[in-house]
């Protein structure tokens, strides 16, 4: 399928599955499915109790960096103001924090630009 497809079809998924599709898609497929983000975050405040449950459920440090590209789509779309969150960015920076792996620092940049 091309990328469109992908992505047109993505739509049609449940969020759960989309989920399932999105952290497959950035993590087993290469080149990773970064397109996925935006379809994913498209769907706007909507999402965000879901991603903070399966965030505060993980500590594998590349689901973090997944979960955190999303709220960050949402940040650049203009779709969740992630500044009048504390609650939840301050979930963000707290596993950012123990995170020890290659992927904290483009976590870390990317939480930065969302408070921006």
């Amino acid at each position: 399928m091309t990328t469109s497809e992908q992505i047109e079809k993505f739509k049609n998924y449940s969020l759960e599955e989309q989920y399932e599709l999105f952290l497959f898609g950035n993590q087993v497929v290469h080149p990773p499915a970064i397109y996925l983000s935006r379809p994913f975050a498209e769907q706007g405040s909507s999402i965000i109790p879901f991603l903070k449950a399966k965030i505060e459920a993980t500590d594998k440090e590349v689901t973090i960096r997944d979960i955190v590209t999303v709220f960050s789509e949402l940040a650049r779309l203009k779709l969740y103001n992630f500044s009048k969150d504390p609650e939840l960015m301050g979930l963000l920076k707290r596993k950012e924090n123990n995170m020890s792996g290659i992927w904290k620092e483009t976590t870390l940049k990317m939480i930065s630009e969302m408070e921006q």
